[in-house]
């Protein structure tokens, strides 16, 4: 089970409500940014600054919480979000509760309504994981929008469609603050903690866990420790272990980390598992993509090669027509067949004839299928070796994507397809700014600096306009991988070494024993001409064998 599942309950969202109140009260909401499909970022002008209110519907982490962090916006927002900027963009917060002590959270705005006059619109977040959703309401509660519309006979037991009445969800549970039906509900035996969240609402199971282990798994005092856990003080707290609990309270064991805040835990939490799934999502993506390419190309090279095949048995078709010419006043016009001596192959060749047609006619009909596939074979080849370039291209590709999870480096490689039109381009903004490549770049000896590509837009980056012509140009042999500059008035053997190293280590023979690795001046270097990606050709280069050793790049001083 999930940090979300386990840790964000109707306790936790009480007081998280209770700390975005105090954070945001009177505040005007000054824009309202989609930031993915299911998120979004409001920007809440409060005393002068400027505050982030970050909201995620995703299944797996829907959550709201502020955050410091300045993110990149959906270059076109969806018309979920174009709606909330009508409705809720400009307005002020009144209010920010919790409701039925579950993972419901109000939001109570002031805005201006379409005739000009001051109206209340209400945005109810509800965090319940695939059912995460965001409602916005009129004064009165009627339903305007929802991020996830729940129409009859879906199988749920809630309708949330436009012109509803918005009701809360009805789950018959125990108020977890009614404690004369919590004691009652404790006085009972063997109970487990899924008897605890089955009956009190708004109780994770982490909440639960936690009341069994300190009550020794005994009825009796599972009430009492209960009432303590409410008169607890607030204190963030995420656990170490693991990093995938994390609570409004400190009920872990060491190790742990306490926080400032609610959002300042979440926030912290959050943005990593966030980009962990960002980057396992285009990791994912560019994988299937290559592969896909891949097969492709080789399905077309292989079909391709088939109608070449074909075409280049095109002299049958010119030596039936000379056989025709050659013996046109042996074939009668009624002839559906010749049968003749080909003195070109010295036996005897078969042509069918088409008899509404003369014997010239026929023999024509030939000299043209022999044209049309003589002129075919041209384009075939050329087909087959541009097939070829973007079968290589894309095997390439595929070995970068695959040992590589730093989501600029796999964004960038997305950004080169979208450019070679393999992908199709999003409409954004224009900007002048070109962003910079993430290539890595070490230290050695204090002087002497060592960069690294990881793909082809950082290869051909270094390689061709950042290196200069006296420059040492390394790259493992006969095979993919990146290409590595040394830049230093100095080549020692322990500079190469190094530099082998890593030309090896990011490659495809990282695992492997004694990789060839070619060295040699970057004024040696040329590009492959047709070629797509980072092929180069080279010239005046020497060959040293290493062992690619992960604890080597460790001493070099690593400054990007």
């Amino acid at each position: 089970m999930d940090g979300e599942y386990m840790s964000i309950d109707g306790r936790f969202i009480k007081y998280l409500s209770k700390e975005l109140n105090q954070e945001l009260i009177s505040g005007r909401i000054q824009k309202i940014s989609q930031i993915s499909h299911s998120d979004f970022l409001f920007i809440v002008r409060v005393q002068a600054e400027n505050k982030n209110l970050y909201l995620s519907l995703s299944t797996a982490n829907s959550r709201i919480h502020l955050i410091d962090k300045n993110l990149n916006q959906f270059d076109q927002p969806g018309g979920f979000c174009m709606f909330l900027r009508k409705h809720i963009e400009g307005g002020t917060i009144q209010s920010i509760n919790s409701l039925n002590n579950d993972r419901i959270i109000e939001i109570k705005t002031l805005n201006v309504n379409d005739l000009g006059d001051q109206t209340n619109y209400y945005l109810f977040i509800e965090l319940f994981g695939r059912y995460a959703n965001l409602i916005i309401t009129d004064n009165n509660k009627q339903i305007l929008n929802a991020y996830k519309h729940i129409h009859p006979f879906e199988d749920i037991d809630r309708t949330i469609v436009n012109g509803a009445h918005y009701l809360l969800p009805n789950d018959n549970k125990i108020d977890p603050e009614d404690l004369v039906s919590i004691e009652k509900f404790f006085s009972q035996d063997n109970l487990n903690y899924r008897d605890i969240i089955n009956a009190l609402r708004g109780i994770s199971p982490l909440l639960a866990q936690h009341i069994i282990k300190e009550a020794h798994h005994k009825s009796s005092e599972m009430y009492l420790v209960y009432k303590e856990i409410l008169n607890q003080p607030i204190n963030p707290t995420l656990e170490l272990k693991d990093r995938s609990h994390f609570y409004y309270l400190d009920i872990f064991q060491n190790p742990k980390r306490h926080f400032k805040s609610i959002s300042a835990l979440l926030e912290f939490y959050y943005y990593e598992q966030t980009d962990k799934e960002k980057v396992k999502q285009i990791h994912k993506y560019l994988s299937q993509f290559s592969k896909n390419q891949v097969n492709k190309y080789k399905n077309k090279l292989e079909n391709l090669s088939k109608d070449l095949k074909k075409a280049k048995q095109n002299d049958i078709y010119r030596m039936k027509a000379d056989l025709l010419i050659q013996d046109q006043h042996k074939i009668q016009a009624t002839d559906y067949e010749y049968i003749g001596f080909s003195y070109e192959l010295n036996q005897e060749l078969s042509v069918e004839l088409d008899r509404k047609k003369s014997v010239i006619e026929n023999a024509n009909q030939y000299y043209k299928k022999y044209k049309k596939l003589k002129s075919a074979i041209e384009h075939l080849n050329k087909q087959i070796i541009l097939t070829k370039h973007e079968l290589n291209y894309f095997i390439n590709l595929k070995d970068q994507i695959n040992n590589n999870y730093n989501y600029q480096d796999l964004d960038e490689i997305k950004e080169e397809l979208i450019t070679l039109k393999y992908l199709a381009q999003k409409k954004s903004k224009k900007t002048n700014k070109a962003a910079k490549l993430n290539y890595d770049t070490y230290i050695f000896n204090e002087q002497t600096k060592i960069y690294v590509g990881k793909n082809n837009l950082q290869n051909n980056y270094l390689t061709h306009k950042l290196a200069h012509k006296n420059d040492m140009w390394f790259h493992v042999q006969n095979q993919s991988g990146s290409h590595v500059i040394v830049h230093g008035d100095s080549l020692t053997e322990e500079t190469i070494r190094h530099a082998a190293n890593l030309a090896a280590y990011f490659s495809k023979s990282k695992m492997s024993g004694s990789v060839a690795v070619d060295y040699t001046l970057v004024k040696n270097i040329k590009k492959i001409p047709g070629e797509l990606g980072s092929y180069v050709s080279y010239s005046n280069q020497k060959t040293i064998y290493i062992d690619p050793d992960e604890t080597k790049i460790s001493e070099l001083k690593k400054i990007k």
